[in-house]
Order: structure tokens, then sequence, then C-alpha cells
């Protein structure tokens, strides 16, 4: 049986139609029950809420920034436990300076300026150098001085 070209075209030009009476239903993915877990663990170890966190940033090695603006944080202590729940949007952390510095303290804004000359003049910023700006505010330790003493 040949072929009608011209019912072919008209079939095409129709454009897709359904084929067939039969329906398939796509299955939902239910994140619900993902949630209701993280929750029972939670429970399980009596974590709290704490509250008034209003974002949270994760630093990443790759000089990116998981950033959670509006964040859920949840605490467990006995078991060194955090959840933080939410949306998190993936930044350069340059986008997020302008935000992070008002929250630093002066000893950290000093610590950071420290870190950028030593990036700035090729050496590889460590901990021990960090340190040690922060141990010239402790006095040295001498032999015979009292301390439950006032001068």
């Amino acid at each position: 049986m040949p072929i009608d070209q011209e019912k072919l075209a008209k079939l095409q030009k129709a454009g897709p139609r359904k084929v067939g009476g039969a329906r398939v239903k796509a299955k939902k993915v239910k994140s619900e029950a993902d949630d209701v877990k993280l929750m029972e663990t939670l429970a399980k170890l009596k974590a709290t809420k704490i509250e008034n966190v209003e974002e949270a940033n994760f630093f990443r090695d790759d000089s990116k920034v998981l950033h959670f603006p509006r964040v859920g944080v949840q605490a467990a202590s006995g078991s060194n436990t955090f959840a933080f729940t939410g949306y998190p949007q993936e930044k350069d952390i340059t986008a997020l300076i302008p935000g992070i510095l008002p929250h630093l303290g002066s000893e950290n804004l000093e610590a950071l300026r420290r870190l950028a000359e030593q990036i700035q003049a090729g050496k590889a910023p460590t901990e021990l150098d960090a340190a040690a700006g922060a141990e010239d505010d402790i006095p040295d330790l001498v032999a015979g001085e009292k301390f439950d003493e006032v001068e």
C-alpha cells in the first residue's frame, strides 16, 4: 500500500497529536520524606533551633562561597552536630566581601590585612604567622611573680 504524500504533509503541518489512549503518569520525587527523616534524626540528637541567624556562609578552598540568605539552624551540642537548612547560592568570595567586612572586629580586620600582605608578597600564609600577631598582647611569665596581687 503506497503512502499518500498529501496526507503525510497535512499530518506533519498539524503538529504532534496524541496516539493511542494510554496515559502514563510521571513519578513525583518526594523530598518531604528526606525532610521528615532529617527532622527525626535531629530530634533523636535533641537538637534545638537557634534563633536570630539571618544568613550563613560556607567558604570553599576554590574561593567560592555557599551563601544561605535565609537559613534555619539547629544544633545538638552534645553530639557536635549542626544542621543548616535553606537554599544556598554559590557566589564568588569577592562578591560577598563588602557584606562580610562590617561583621568582623578590629582584630580580625588586622589579621585579614596581614593575610592580604602575605598573599601579595607571594608568601603562603600560615596559621603560625597569624597566631604570632595575636600572641603580642600576652605578657611573658616571670618567675616569682604573684598573679593575685594587683599593682
